[in-house]
């Protein structure tokens, strides 16, 4: 059953999840980082070793904590943290991720990606707001930033041959950078990705397509002054069984910075 009063609200919270990651230096001022490859509590995941169609996920190495409910549907009750730096947090869905991209190739590379999970907006492989982004493992050696990288996708409405595109992917970008694609005008998710054109070489480097659904977005105004959105300020976002919770940092400065918080679920 849905939790649709106070009550069930209360009665459905489970045990809250804590979780810290001790950040390394990142790229610029604005531009997200992915804590996935961080050090802490959890342990720090590894790359995706996925042929370039990639895998849908319903676990995965370094995630944050999740379990499905017994019976019924899963909700984000609560998430808090406080930070070395302020900055803002995006706790995130990863639905999919791809490896063996060539990062020199500066054609179309096929990717035709595996269905991603039922795990959209509405509980559906349909991808109402599912966005993707660019993801560094290893840092890449483009000597300046690169305007020209394009994504083709089918669209949330089932339609075909849509173009993405990054604005501009920053020059040598440090490990763990994390830049979304920006979807056509009216697009309001992707069901599925048919290529990537870099345009440009990223020259060495490691990079992977990660799709993800965005669940709570917390902004962190000042340094070890913790914040916390309860059930009312979140919406009560559902999640999905399988949810594989994962962290976006966007700082407003380039120092390593470590977090801590709490994620809370409820089940109803």
């Amino acid at each position: 059953m849905a939790i649709t009063t106070l009550d069930g609200l209360l009665a459905g919270f489970q045990p809250s999840n804590f979780f810290e990651k001790i950040g390394s230096t990142m790229e610029a001022i604005g531009v997200l980082h992915s804590l996935l490859y961080t050090a802490g509590i959890p342990g720090a995941g590894v790359a995706p070793t996925s042929a370039i169609g990639g895998d849908a996920l319903t676990s995965y190495a370094g995630q944050l904590p999740y379990a499905n409910p017994a019976a019924g549907n899963g909700y984000l009750g609560r998430l808090s943290v406080s930070g070395t730096a302020a900055g803002r947090l995006l706790l995130v869905d990863r639905l999919w991720h791809n490896a063996s991209i060539t990062p020199t190739t500066t054609t179309a590379q096929t990717v035709n990606s595996a269905t991603f999970p039922a795990r959209d907006a509405n509980g559906s492989t349909d991808g109402e707001g599912v966005l993707v982004g660019l993801e560094v493992s290893t840092a890449t050696s483009n000597g300046a930033p690169i305007t020209n990288t394009t994504m083709s996708y089918t669209n949330s409405g089932n339609t075909a041959s849509r173009t993405a595109t990054i604005a501009s992917f920053p020059a040598t970008a440090v490990a763990g950078t994390f830049v979304p694609f920006r979807l056509a005008a009216g697009d309001t998710g992707v069901r599925s990705i048919q290529s990537l054109t870099l345009g440009t070489s990223y020259g060495t480097g490691v990079i992977h397509l990660v799709a993800f659904r965005v669940l709570a977005d917390l902004h962190v105004s000042l340094s070890n002054v913790g914040d916390a959105m309860d059930a009312f300020r979140l919406g009560l976002p559902q999640t999905y069984d399988n949810t594989v919770p994962t962290l976006l940092w966007q700082p407003t400065g380039t120092a390593a910075v470590t977090l801590r918080g709490l994620t809370t679920y409820a089940h109803g």
